[in-house]
């Protein structure tokens, strides 16, 4: 599943938070799934203000910095 290098890596990290591997992935896991969730959530409702899909706000150039602020 891991490569020796992301183990050990991985490994490393669970320890400095002193947590088991097993542990440490499924909160990374969790995490990121989310922060993915609350960003689709984001961009969902900053289209709609824009009255627009969420394809169309993310084209290249049509979605600034300052638009994730508004949501």
């Amino acid at each position: 599943m891991f490569t020796p290098e992301e183990q050990t890596a991985l490994a490393a990290h669970a320890a400095a938070l002193n947590l088991s591997a097993n542990e440490y992935i499924r909160q990374t896991l969790a995490e990121r799934a989310l922060s993915w969730h609350r960003e689709q959530d984001a961009f969902q409702a900053i289209a709609q203000r824009r009255g627009c899909t969420v394809q169309e706000l993310l084209k290249r150039g049509f979605l600034t910095d300052d638009s994730l602020g508004e949501a």
